[in-house]
């Protein structure tokens, strides 16, 4: 315990320094003062002043003395509330908000650079979500502790001082609420954040009901159907389950809180009492004045080591929450987005896979052994079953992951050799599951991608045509500029399904890139828009290599090559009509489909 208690006190007062400093240098500083300033008062207030008043009353020194003195005190307080009134209502806030900035903006570069890889790991994701929702306070509240901690110790030493001074024997009182601090207080506080993490999963569980309650794209089915009974109860097992879990740390915490609040106060204070009393009234080997100076020290000087203490528990458990940050922003991914290598040469002439398997986890390959090569501007089409891989198979060839076996190559060289950024900037994609992002229609297409805004405003409008919507934007007041969803804009527009899908579409359109990928890019469209969606996706890949998926294998007669997979595997290759000759499953299954078209 007594490792681990320092190891996370270092670790996390070095990780808020070093991460504050970078961030902002100015509230390290003027930090460290406000909380040095505050306890120069404390001791010169509450220890000196009290015992130079008492000693110079017992020495009938002049009232005009005293008095200077004291107005020496005053003019220092005034100077220091000012001060600290400086810093916490213009210097805090202002900071405040930079650190704010600053973590986040680190979280969000390292957040780009997290393999894909890592959503499919729960306890990754569990640690990732804590870094995220935790950095933005942990980092102030860790901050202030460190200069906290400096400042009450250099106070408590002082106090120290001053008790030892007047009686050595006095000074040991101060082992009990160390005691009670660092021992018992250590040890709640470390039980207290195996609790929280111990619920994390189950307050993830309690969070998602309440997401899809307040969330309008659940509304229809929750008023639909019965599911909120379900909701219901997956809420009530996450509560059941959090409150088990606090039922079995609740004991012991109390018992350890109950420790910590005798030995800190009850045997100092009453100890302390009882000692000086002894000096003074029986043994009368001490004057009453410094009775007075000593239980004045000790009580300021137990406050000081219980907020000592609070400062140094609270570095510990802000430590635990940091520590997940700082693993995060420490992780160093397998395919790092700044990888340099290789600029892919144009034009892009082949593509090949030689023997790719790839899992996403270590129970099992999801694409095994798959083989091919690509050359020219030819068009691939990938069928199947969902779940053959098929989205998979693309994901490893944009370099999403790296296969476990085999090698991607792209002219003949392994794509793991080129420059990441360069290498990705090949593909255009849209992706089957892909998001509208709350902004304008303009910037949903064009994904950040300017040059001016006349040519930027001619590469909008042509992926629209492609993708059969530019009416339908035109036709709205901004065109273009019009808003997408009302996540910040009431005036916001909420295409429907297909709609968002033919935007997504248009953001393919709108990259000229020498690959294509279209993951499934008309589930949502009636036959007659599939049909020109597609009749405009070939058009469009004319000129490069092309990859679609799609379910219905009429959209993939005109397709030069056409891969049916099942299980993870290339079970038939080939053109259309080659498939239909070899009365495959293919074949089969393109019959059922155009049976059901006839009907």
């Amino acid at each position: 315990m007594r490792e681990g208690f320092l190891y996370r006190t270092f670790s996390s007062s070095r990780f808020a320094l070093k991460t504050g400093w970078r961030i902002s240098k100015k509230r390290v500083i003027l930090e460290f003062l406000h909380w040095a300033f505050l306890y120069v008062d404390w001791l010169i207030v509450s220890c000196v002043l009290i015992r130079f008043i008492l000693d110079m009353a017992m020495k009938r020194i002049a009232f005009e003395k005293m008095m200077l003195y004291v107005w020496s005190v005053v003019a220092l307080q005034a100077f220091l509330v000012i001060f600290e009134r400086f810093f916490e209502t213009y210097v805090k806030p202002v900071t405040d908000v930079k650190l704010y900035d600053g973590i986040n903006r680190m979280l969000y570069a390292k957040a780009c650079q997290v393999d894909m890889r890592c959503f499919e790991d729960s306890e990754f994701y569990n640690e990732y979500m804590m870094a995220v929702s935790q950095a933005h306070s942990k980092l102030p509240e860790t901050l202030q502790g460190v200069c906290q901690i400096m400042a009450r110790f250099a106070a408590m030493i002082g106090g120290m001082a001053i008790i030892y001074q007047i009686d050595r024997l006095a000074a040991l009182f101060i082992i009990f609420p160390i005691l009670g601090n660092f021992v018992f207080y250590g040890v709640l506080n470390s039980r207290i954040f195996r609790m929280e993490r111990e619920n994390m999963v189950f307050q993830r569980m309690a969070d998602y009901v309440n997401r899809t309650l307040h969330l309008g794209e659940y509304a229809k089915e929750i008023r639909m159907t019965n599911v909120f009974r379900l909701l219901k109860k997956q809420y009530d097992r996450a509560v059941l389950a959090i409150r088990k879990v606090i039922g079995q740390y609740s004991l012991g915490n109390m018992i350890l809180f109950w420790l910590f609040q005798y030995f800190t106060f009850t045997l100092l204070q009453e100890g302390a009492v009882l000692y000086a009393g002894y000096r003074v009234l029986v043994s009368g080997t001490m004057a009453f004045a410094q009775m007075a100076v000593i239980q004045t020290t000790m009580n300021s000087n137990t406050w000081t080591l219980i907020g000592f203490a609070d400062s140094v528990m609270a570095i510990v458990k802000n430590g635990l929450y940091l520590e997940q940050t700082r693993h995060f922003l420490e992780y160093e991914p397998a395919i790092p987005e700044d990888q340099e290598g290789l600029i892919p040469s144009l034009p892009i002439r082949s593509v090949e896979f030689e023997h790719v398997s790839f899992g996403y986890k270590e129970d099992g390959f999801v694409l095994k052994d798959i083989h091919f090569k690509v050359e020219g501007n030819q068009s691939v089409a990938l069928t199947g079953y969902n779940g053959a891989g098929k989205s998979t198979l693309t994901k490893l060839l944009m370099r999403l992951y790296d296969p476990d076996e085999g090698r991607i190559l792209v002219n003949g060289i392994d794509i793991r050799e080129y420059q990441v950024r360069a290498y990705r900037e090949l593909f255009a994609t849209a992706f089957q599951n892909g998001r509208i992002f709350a902004d304008t229609i303009e910037e949903n297409i064009l994904m950040g991608r300017h040059r001016d805004e006349e040519k930027d405003r001619e590469t909008v409008r042509r992926a629209l045509r492609l993708a059969d919507m530019y009416e339908e934007v035109e036709s709205q007041p901004l065109g273009e500029k019009t808003i997408l969803t009302r996540e910040f804009s009431e005036e916001g527009v909420v295409f429907s399904g297909g709609q968002n899908q033919k935007i997504l579409a248009a953001r393919a359109f709108a990259k000229d890139s020498p690959i294509a990928v279209f993951d499934e890019p008309s589930s949502a469209l009636d036959p007659i828009a599939e049909y020109h969606l597609f009749e405009n996706i070939r058009m469009y890949g004319k000129d490069r290599i092309l990859f679609f998926i799609s379910h219905r294998l009429s959209s993939v007669r005109d397709a030069d090559l056409v891969f049916y997979m099942k299980n993870g595997r290339i079970q038939e290759r080939g053109s259309h009509c080659q498939l239909m000759q070899q009365n495959g499953e293919y074949a089969s299954l393109y019959r059922l489909q155009a049976e059901n078209y006839r009907g």
